[in-house]
């Protein structure tokens, strides 16, 4: 009787969780207080890529740096034209509130795989190493070369991966475990922008300071405010009531002298899928603007509790959009700040469809500030929609390896997720998010079940199998042959 992938693969679970663990206790999020010429993204960016560059060693696998800023961990003919890249990052996003356990102290509860990364994406990570390690234990015999690329500033600025294709050259094809199962073959568009503007509060309401979020890309689950109002008692108890209306948001009142602090706690997800959390920022902001606020405070709490928010389509600023390859542009939130007599803030992420362009963007939302005084400004470069045909060699053997090992045929999709493959023109998202396991990636409580780590190392390890030695091209027959 034929063994299955999942057979072969399952007797490395224990040893994956046991490397995996030492990785997720490393919190690899950007550290600007260790940022140095050979930090570039902080102390513990590099202390992961180490111990990654520690277990392919270990295994007897080849591996290299590039700028402590990609690990490459490798099988396969050194020498090889053709190279099949895996590509991947190690960086997360900050813990942020609501765990109720350690996010950098990885545990395994009732089946589930919890710790920071879990989800997004040190677990998948860690799958495609074993599945490289698989080949490597079983002498695989494949003629293109194999490499894992590891990146460590996919949360933030993409500065990475341009520097190690310099350095290292493009791989012929690859696939991002940084997605969802079946495959993606096309990604949205996405652009961050920041909209700044003054943030003088004068009169009887004053707006002292606003704050919610660290990251363009997450949906923010806190907010807190510091007001100046006439009568602080009444406020704080308007809060509480404002809250009760919403049994998915809680939050905190604190009255000092002549000032009310707020906090405000949402359901913090993915930026990419705005419409699965509840956005703290316009929640806080939309109960402060039912009051008379002076100066600037008035149109940013408006623009921000009204006119944003609830509305992940962006309908109310003239972007709802959508088509039939990529579907829905999509607006998430992601930082907004507010301090009095200074300056202020908002950062939205777009993910965008094709059939729109960054420049219309700008002037529809343009035309939608609710004042003159706010400007519009690129926050990154941003990228255009991605897609790779569904022929091509890539999709169409990922497609059939998901299928064979699970029993279920899905066509290639499109995703609002961003991963490193839309940085080649054959590189697409495959997993490791299975269709039956609900979204935790930049939540509290990141989990993903244990049983499909193993179940990912299987899909890839066989995918890999059949990229690492190409089909034979097919001779075409003289007409009369045919």
């Amino acid at each position: 009787m034929m063994v299955t992938w999942a057979e072969r693969t399952k007797p490395y679970e224990a040893a994956l969780i046991k490397d995996l663990n030492q990785i997720v206790r490393i919190p690899s999020v950007l550290d600007p207080k260790t940022m140095t010429e050979q930090t570039p993204y902080g102390s513990d960016m590099v202390r992961a890529l180490a111990k990654m560059e520690e277990l392919a060693r270990r295994d007897g696998l080849r591996y290299g740096r590039v700028n402590n800023q990609v690990t490459w961990i490798e099988y396969g003919p050194a020498d090889a034209p053709e190279t099949v890249g895996i590509l991947t990052h190690i960086d997360v996003v900050p813990a942020g509130e609501g765990w109720i356990r350690d996010p950098f102290k990885p545990e395994v509860l009732n089946g589930l795989y919890f710790g920071r990364g879990a989800h997004d994406m040190k677990a998948d990570l860690m799958s495609s190493y074993y599945a490289l390690k698989y080949l490597q234990d079983n002498h695989f015999p494949v003629t293109r070369k194999i490499r894992l690329i590891i990146g460590t500033d996919e949360e933030n600025g993409w500065r990475d991966m341009p520097q190690y294709f310099a350095e290292e050259g493009q791989p012929t094809m690859a696939f991002s475990p940084d997605g969802a199962f079946p495959v993606v073959n096309a990604e949205k568009g996405f652009q961050t922008i920041r909209v700044r503007f003054p943030s003088d509060s004068t009169g009887a309401f004053e707006l002292q300071r606003f704050i919610s979020g660290d990251r363009a890309n997450v949906l923010p689950g806190e907010a807190r405010a510091r007001v100046r109002v006439p009568d602080q008692t009444t406020l704080a108890d308007a809060f509480e009531n404002y809250l009760q209306q919403y049994p998915f948001l809680h939050g905190t009142t604190r009255i000092r002298k002549q000032t009310v602090t707020l906090v405000l706690y949402g359901v913090q997800v993915h930026g990419a899928y705005p419409q699965d959390g509840e956005n703290a920022a316009t929640y806080l902001a939309n109960f402060l603007s039912q009051y008379p606020f002076g100066g600037d405070a008035a149109p940013f709490l408006h623009f921000v509790g009204q006119t944003l928010h609830d509305d992940p389509y962006a309908t109310q600023v003239g972007l709802r959009y959508t088509d039939e390859l990529t579907g829905d542009l999509t607006l998430n939130i992601g930082i907004v700040r507010y301090s009095n007599h200074g300056q202020g803030s908002i950062v939205l992420n777009i993910r965008y469809p094709t059939g729109i362009t960054v420049p219309e963007i700008f002037a529809t939302l343009t035309a939608h500030l609710p004042t003159d005084k706010m400007t519009l400004e690129p926050e990154s470069v941003g990228m255009a929609p991605h897609y790779v045909p569904e022929d091509d060699e890539l999709v169409s053997t990922l497609s059939l390896v998901y299928a064979g090992q699970t029993g279920f045929y899905r066509r290639p999709r499109a995703s609002n997720g961003g991963s490193y493959a839309r940085l080649l023109k054959r590189g697409v998202a495959f997993g490791g998010q299975f269709p039956d396991v609900p979204v935790s990636s930049h939540q509290a409580n990141e989990s993903t079940p244990v049983a499909n780590l193993t179940r990912s190392m299987a899909i890839f390890a066989e995918a890999l199998t059949l990229l690492g030695n190409p089909k034979p091209a097919k001779k075409r027959l003289p007409k009369q042959q045919r």
